[in-house]
């Protein structure tokens, strides 16, 4: 991969990391509860994708049209990475460091949605009992949770962008 095609993926990483961590702030300070939220997750994560997809099409253009399959998938996968660590490593620090009572409260709040939606799928009360008795023991914001959710994160990213890789690519005619 050229220097211009790493440099346009880093930038796309850092201005998509670097904007997500100010929308962390903005909720942090103005409506805390859509943290917790599983649809503001999956926004993010679609955000990360569409950011992907969109560096990986600048890359083409950069490179005249050509791009090689592993131009492709780094320049997709690369900016997704380093999109997604800045925003995380700030939550971690946030919650961890910062205003646990806070995470603490995000964690009441999403024991109470998974309750509710196992109750609407009509789960055992005895499931459900075990299943809270659980998922409290976990932290949530521990290192070891938001590390193996950034990696499922990025590995799932990856699939897309082998995908995104294979449909973005062209050889230069020899």
């Amino acid at each position: 991969m050229s220097k211009t095609l790493k440099s346009s993926a880093l930038n796309y990483g850092l201005i998509s990391g670097i904007s997500l961590t100010v929308l962390y702030v903005l909720l942090y300070v103005l409506k805390i509860e859509l943290l917790a939220s599983f649809a503001f997750g999956l926004l993010i994560l679609l955000a990360l994708l569409v950011v992907g997809f969109i560096s990986t099409a600048k890359a083409k253009k950069i490179n005249e049209g050509y791009l090689s399959f592993q131009e492709a998938f780094s320049a997709f996968i690369i900016p997704f990475i380093i999109g997604l660590a800045i925003p995380t490593i700030f939550i971690y620090i946030l919650f961890n460091f910062i205003d646990t009572d806070s995470a603490e409260m995000l964690k009441e709040m999403g024991l109470e949605k998974a309750e509710e939606i196992m109750r609407r799928f009509g789960a055992p009360e005895s499931e459900i009992e075990k299943a809270m008795i659980e998922a409290e023991k976990e932290d949530s914001y521990g290192l070891q949770k938001t590390a193996l959710q950034y990696a499922g994160t990025v590995v799932f990213a990856a699939l897309i962008g082998l995908i995104a890789a294979l449909t973005m690519r062209k050889k230069k005619d020899v």
